[in-house]
C-alpha cells in the first residue's frame, strides 16, 4: 500500500518516488509575470534543461550536456520560464518541494515527494518517545495519511485549490 498514491491525503500533492529511480520533473512559471524560486528538500537536483514555456518566444532553449551538470536545491524560474531538473531517487523520505515566495507556498505551489515508502517501512524507527507524544495529543500512529486504512480519508481537511508549478515527470 505504501507505493499506492491513495494512501496519503491530498494536501500533500504527493508524488510517488521508486528507490533509485533517475527522475526528471519539468517546472513552468507560466502563471504570472513574476518570479519564483524552486527550492527542494532532500536533494541537490541536477539542472538539465532551460528554455520558455512558450515555444515563439526568443529566449533560447538551453540543454547541460557532459557529466557533471550543475547541481542545487534552489533554482529561480523567471516569468514564461521552464527548467528541467533530475534526481535520484536515492534518499528514502518525505520530501517537501516548494516555491520559497510564502505566499506562492500558502496557495498550493507545493508538492511532496514519498520518496522510497517500501524502503521506508523496512528501515525507518519512529522513536519510542515519538510514538508517545503522539499518543499524548490523541495522533494516530498507524495507517494512512487519517490515521486510517487503505484509501479513507474521512476525518481530514479538503485539499486546497492548486496552482502548482510542477506540470510533468518522467522516470525511470
Amino acid at each position: 500500500m505504501a507505493l499506492s498514491p491513495s494512501v496519503y491525503a491530498p494536501q500533500l500533492n504527493a508524488i510517488i518516488l521508486k528507490h533509485n529511480h533517475i527522475v526528471e520533473l519539468e517546472l513552468r512559471n507560466s502563471f504570472a509575470p513574476i518570479i519564483h524560486t524552486y527550492h527542494s528538500h532532500g536533494h541537490a537536483f541536477q539542472v538539465v534543461e532551460t528554455g520558455p514555456v512558450n515555444s515563439n518566444s526568443s529566449i533560447p532553449v538551453k540543454r547541460f550536456k557532459g557529466r557533471q551538470p550543475m547541481r542545487r536545491d534552489t533554482i529561480t524560474l523567471a516569468a514564461g520560464q521552464y527548467v528541467r531538473v533530475r534526481i535520484k531517487a536515492d534518499n528514502p523520505g518525505v520530501w517537501y518541494q516548494h516555491c520559497h515566495q510564502e505566499q506562492h507556498n500558502l496557495s498550493g505551489m507545493a508538492f511532496t515527494f514519498i520518496e522510497a515508502p517500501d524502503v521506508m517501512q523496512q528501515t525507518l524507527r519512529v522513536p519510542q518517545e515519538m510514538l508517545e507524544f503522539c499518543r499524548i495529543l490523541g495522533h494516530p500512529t498507524q495507517g494512512n495519511s487519517a490515521g486510517r486504512f487503505g484509501s479513507d480519508m474521512a476525518g481530514i481537511d479538503p485539499p486546497l485549490a492548486i496552482n502548482g508549478t510542477a506540470n510533468s515527470i518522467t522516470g525511470t
